[in-house]
């Protein structure tokens, strides 16, 4: 796979960011009429588009820098989705149920509810924010890899134990073209033409 940046995207303050998430169906029409649905992915991935006030000379340089370090559309980084980058308002570790012991594993994987069958697979978490509970009880008795979003506990949650877990967290993307468009409607300014993100799953 291309090597991922684990540099996070910040778009400039005053930058706006619509979006959400984007599933594939393929769509087959009978001579009847009626329809055949196929649902290609088991989840969705995710697309944003980026728009923005007018840039400063400053902010138009880092946004540049950024995305030539990440060879346009060639190189993944961790961008915050801002429709979802956290499991409640005020993060908890009762906020997602992650697992269930069984007395002997103590490796988990953390995920986010998000309305499909699934879950959001989670790979990239703010490991500062990270709060975890066993049965309603809060533990600090475990690690979690940033680059996995899997966490291991220091011995094995006893069987039928709840797992929960409260969050932050980023998502990969990368820009979704080779090209960033920069516009100057005025002497000193520069203005964002169009800048679109898209989620990148990890095989």
């Amino acid at each position: 796979m291309t090597a991922i940046s684990d540099e996070r995207f910040e778009p400039p303050i005053g930058f706006q960011t619509s979006g959400g998430p984007v599933w594939r169906t393929e769509i087959t029409q009978l001579a009847s009429g009626a329809e055949i649905r196929n649902a290609k992915w088991a989840s969705p991935l995710r697309k944003w588009q980026v728009s923005g006030v007018p840039l400063t000379a400053e902010d138009g340089e880092v946004l540049t820098r950024f995305f030539n370090a990440r060879s346009g559309a060639h190189q993944a980084f961790r961008f915050q989705d801002p429709f979802g980058w956290k499991t409640a308002e005020t993060v908890t570790p009762l906020d997602q149920h992650i697992g269930t012991g069984d007395g002997d594993t103590t490796v988990f994987q953390l995920i986010r509810d998000d309305g499909t069958a699934t879950g959001q697979l989670v790979t990239r978490p703010v490991a500062a924010s990270l709060r975890v509970a066993v049965d309603g009880t809060e533990t600090m008795a475990f690690t979690v890899d940033e680059t996995t979003g899997e966490m291991t506990f220091a011995a094995a949650p006893a069987s039928g134990a709840v797992i929960s877990a409260g969050f932050e967290f980023d998502v990969l993307a990368r820009f979704e073209t080779d090209t960033l468009e920069l516009s100057k409607p005025a002497m000193g300014a520069l203005q964002l033409v169009r800048l679109s993100l898209v989620e990148v799953r990890e095989a």
